[in-house]
C-alpha cells in the first residue's frame, strides 16, 4: 500500500506562494485543507508560513477532532463562533482564540506574517469577502493553487487508482442490482454499501442511476422511476480515497432488443477512443473535446453532445484541466483528466462513456479497466 504524502502537498503550495513573492498562505475551502491536510469533512482554515510556521484554525467544537487527525508539524487553535464566547472548554488557554470569527482569528495568528496569499477562487463567497477586507494587500493565488493541485505526484495518482478500483467493483454491483421492478434509488443504495464497505469515504457525488428516458438527462437526479424489461441504463458513480476521487461512466441495455441503442454506444465508444487517443503532454484541452466532436459530428450526433469532453479530478469532482471548446489549459504529465463524451435524445435515452486518463510524460495511460460496453443481464 502507498503511503499517503500530505506533507509534500504542503510543501508544494508553499513553494508555489513564495515563487509568487507571498510569505504565508491562508488556505480555505475543503477541496484545499484535504489536499493539506488529509483529513475528511475539514472547517476553518490553514495557515502555512516558512515565517510563522503552520496553523490550522478550527471552530471550537472542532478542535478535538482537528487535534487528532491534524499532521504534527500543523498546530492546532480553536476559535470561537459569534454567541459562543461564554463558554470555557476545557483545553489548554494558548490553543484558544478569543475570536469571534474566522476571519478575526486569522488576523491574530497572520497578520505579523509578512505578504499574505490566499485561494479566492474557491472560497465561498462570504470567506472570501472577508478575508479580502480584513486583510489589505491579500493576493489571489488561485491560479498558483490550481496548478499545484492539478499536476499529482505518484502517491496521488496511486489514491486515484485505489478509487477507481472500488467504483469498479461498484459497477459489478449495480449490474447484478438490476431486475424489472428495481428502483434507480435501490440501485444507487447498493452501489453507496459497497464502496463505504471497502473503505472509501463515500462517494465522489451522488450516484447517478439512470433508467429510460432519464438516460438523456446528463446529470439525472437518481430517483424512484423503476426498471422495465427493456430498457437503457446509465450509471455515473465515483468513489473517494483519502481525499482524492474518481468517475466514471457506464451505459447499457437491459433486457431483449435494443441493436439501436447498442449502435449508439459504439458511436459513443469510437468518440471517446479518439479523444483518449488525443491525449497528451503539451496538447491543448480542446483538441481532446475537438477530436470526440469531430467523430459525433461525422456520425450526425453532434448536436447532442452537449457538455465538455472532460475535466480534471483530484481531490475535486471537477478541477483543471478542463477539456471543452475553447478551453486554454494544457495538457501536463501528472494530469488526470475524465474523457466522457455522451449523446443524449431528448425524451428518448442517452448513452455515455467516462473514463479516467493519466497524461504522462509520453502520452497516456488509461486508469480504468472496464469494458466501454457492458453487458446487463436479465
Amino acid at each position: 500500500m502507498v503511503e499517503p504524502r500530505f506533507d509534500l502537498n504542503r510543501r508544494r503550495l508553499l513553494e508555489a506562494a513564495e515563487s509568487s513573492g507571498v510569505d504565508t498562505l491562508i488556505l480555505v475551502g475543503e477541496a484545499n485543507l484535504i489536499y493539506a491536510l488529509g483529513v475528511g469533512g475539514p472547517s476553518g482554515a490553514l495557515v502555512l508560513s516558512s515565517k510563522c510556521g503552520s496553523t490550522l484554525l478550527v471552530p471550537l467544537l472542532d478542535y478535538e477532532r482537528a487535534m487528532r487527525g491534524a499532521p504534527r508539524d500543523v498546530e492546532v487553535k480553536a476559535f470561537y463562533r459569534g454567541g459562543e464566547s461564554g463558554i470555557e472548554p476545557d483545553i489548554p488557554k494558548t490553543d484558544l482564540i478569543r475570536a469571534d470569527s474566522l476571519s478575526a482569528a486569522l488576523a491574530s495568528v497572520a497578520d505579523s506574517c509578512g505578504v499574505l496569499g490566499a485561494d479566492l477562487r474557491w472560497a465561498r463567497w462570504e470567506a472570501a469577502r472577508s478575508l479580502a477586507e480584513r486583510f489589505e494587500g491579500l493576493r489571489d493565488l488561485s491560479d498558483s493553487i490550481a496548478r499545484v493541485r492539478m499536476v499529482k505526484d505518484d502517491w496521488e495518482i496511486a489514491m486515484i487508482e485505489e478509487a477507481v478500483e472500488i467504483i469498479e467493483g461498484a459497477f459489478r454491483v449495480a449490474l447484478d442490482s438490476l431486475s424489472p421492478g428495481v428502483s434507480e434509488s435501490e440501485v444507487a443504495g447498493a452501489v453507496m454499501e459497497h464502496v463505504l464497505s471497502r473503505g472509501a469515504w463515500g462517494t465522489s457525488f451522488p450516484v447517478i442511476v439512470a433508467f429510460g428516458p432519464n438516460t438523456s438527462l446528463p446529470h439525472h437526479h437518481t430517483g424512484q422511476a423503476r426498471l422495465g424489461h427493456k430498457s437503457p441504463v446509465l450509471f455515473d458513480m465515483g468513489a473517494v480515497v483519502r481525499g482524492y476521487m474518481s468517475d466514471v461512466t457506464r451505459s447499457a441495455w437491459f433486457g431483449g432488443g435494443g441493436g439501436e441503442y447498442r449502435r449508439l454506444l459504439e458511436d459513443v465508444a469510437e468518440a471517446q477512443m479518439e479523444a483518449i487517443d488525443a491525449v497528451a503532454p503539451g496538447v491543448e484541452a480542446w483538441e481532446v473535446d475537438k477530436a470526440a466532436r469531430l467523430t459525433l459530428e461525422r456520425k450526425g450526433l453532434s448536436r447532442y453532445f452537449i457538455h465538455g469532453t472532460g475535466h480534471g479530478v483530484g481531490v475535486e469532482i471537477h478541477e483543471p484541466p478542463f477539456l471543452r471548446p475553447g478551453s486554454k489549459d494544457v495538457l501536463e504529465p501528472g494530469a488526470v483528466v475524465t474523457i466522457e463524451p455522451g449523446v443524449y435524445l431528448p425524451g428518448i435515452h442517452g448513452a455515455r462513456i467516462e473514463d479516467m486518463v493519466l497524461v504522462t510524460k509520453r502520452g497516456r495511460k488509461t486508469l480504468t479497466n472496464l469494458a466501454r460496453i457492458l453487458e446487463a443481464r436479465t
